[in-house]
């Protein structure tokens, strides 16, 4: 019966931040805008509750992006039909006809919705409930800044599990009447404990009820499962001398949220863009907290660490290597010239005591008039070109005045440039500067 039992909410796990409602007490009465009284639960991974609370104004419901509103067990009523393959522009109407003989009502009032998966051409579930009634409390959350995200059931039809027909009893309390509400393969019922008319040979209960403690004394344990409100557990093993599991209704909100059900269907449906939307949240939300995805958030988190301990490792290493590489530069510089004791940017500093060198060596450096114009005449690639005006500062050269238009100006820049000097054009004037060359 473990799987059994469960076969009631055997369906998905929707691990994400939600908020689940419904009428106070499982009322049936219509909505009364935001004052209207719902219980709620909710829950930061669709599993646990983190707060509940009973006959709460809709107006003071906390707030979340994704509400769930659990219609009670007596609201929804559950027709097993099979449904010609028609589109589905046409299959509200089709439901419409092979529903009008078994409703009491009108079928435009009515709103419907198909099992999970199912569709046209398929024998399938269909739930049916008051348009009005719904709507009415759809509008009283929306205007109460609560709009519902998904429609769910408390109970629906079961599957067979591995050719068993599970069963399952529920004992809650609506309002002032104690009632039992029992799912299985064949469908969903809701009876009350006592009705008060006839009694049975189980002392004092109606014939409903009696027929149901006998169909309890004689159930497969192994395939039913009985639960109950802990509220009203007492008066349910009073009635049916039976133990019952207790399941607070919190709880039983949270295992409603969980199924496959969505009754927002046809005219109540979400847009396309929204149910895009709700869908990538719950997708999020699950990658984010389902148990399933522990492994890959473990595994994800890993690799994110590993490459941080290796970007901070080979930024440690470049730092070292950086080190290194100036330090003994530093000690080049300290070594050659011994007399600088303090370095602060030691490559300038060696340029400039090489120039010191060859100045007082009289050997010429880069900074000289006479290797400046050197420079000037082995990279000129033009024959008679020549600047008409230069003007010299130390280590630099101003070569102005030039017969060359702005393609040969252009060319002699080139050249000294690949001679691995720094030349800059101004106007129709070469600045050659020293410190570049290799």
């Amino acid at each position: 019966m473990q799987n059994a039992t469960c076969a009631v909410h055997a369906a998905r796990s929707i691990p994400h931040p939600v908020l689940i409602l419904t009428p106070a007490d499982f009322s049936v009465a219509a909505a009364s805008g935001p004052t209207a009284l719902l219980d709620w639960v909710s829950s930061v991974n669709g599993q646990a509750a983190i707060d509940s609370g009973l006959s709460a104004a809709a107006s003071t419901l906390p707030r979340d992006d994704d509400v769930v509103l659990v219609l009670p067990p007596r609201v929804v009523s559950w027709h097993q039909l099979s449904v010609p393959k028609v589109g589905s522009a046409r299959l509200r109407a089709v439901l419409d006809g092979l529903l009008e003989d078994r409703l009491l009502t009108d079928t435009a009032n009515m709103h419907f919705a198909l099992e999970p998966g199912g569709r046209a051409g398929q024998t399938v579930w269909v739930a049916a409930c008051d348009r009005h009634w719904l709507r009415g409390w759809l509008q009283a959350l929306e205007a109460a800044g609560r709009p519902v995200a998904r429609i769910v059931p408390a109970l629906w039809p079961l599957a067979p599990v591995e050719g068993a027909l599970p069963t399952l009893h529920w004992v809650h309390d609506e309002g002032n009447q104690v009632w039992l509400a029992s799912a299985s393969p064949l469908g969903v019922r809701c009876t009350p404990l006592d009705d008060g008319h006839s009694e049975s040979a189980f002392g004092g209960l109606s014939s409903a009820t009696g027929s149901l403690a006998s169909e309890l004394l004689n159930a497969d344990p192994d395939t039913t499962r009985l639960l109950a409100d802990p509220v009203v557990a007492g008066r349910a093993e009073q009635v049916f001398s039976q133990a019952f599991d207790l399941i607070a209704k919190p709880t039983w909100l949270l295992q409603c949220a969980q199924s496959d059900w969505n009754l927002a269907q046809f005219d109540l449906s979400l847009s396309a863009g929204a149910r895009r939307g709700q869908r990538l949240r719950q997708t999020l939300r699950r990658l984010r907290s389902a148990p399933e995805w522990r492994a890959a958030r473990w595994g994800l988190g890993a690799l994110v660490a590993v490459q941080l301990v290796g970007l901070n490792m080979a930024a440690w290493s470049e730092t070292n290597s950086l080190s290194a590489k100036q330090q003994a530069v530093t000690q080049t510089l300290q070594q050659t010239f011994p007399q600088v004791t303090l370095v602060l940017d030691a490559p300038v500093q060696m340029q400039r005591e090489l120039a010191r060198l060859q100045q007082a060596s009289g050997e010429l450096s880069g900074n000289d008039l006479e290797a400046l114009l050197g420079a000037l005449a082995q990279n000129n690639p033009i024959d008679g070109a020549t600047p008409g005006s230069i003007v010299f500062t130390t280590g630099e050269l101003r070569a102005g005045a030039w017969a060359l238009d702005e393609a040969g100006l252009s060319s002699v820049q080139g050249a000294l440039e690949r001679g691995g000097w720094r030349v800059r054009s101004d106007g129709g004037e070469l600045t050659l500067q020293t410190g570049s060359r290799p």
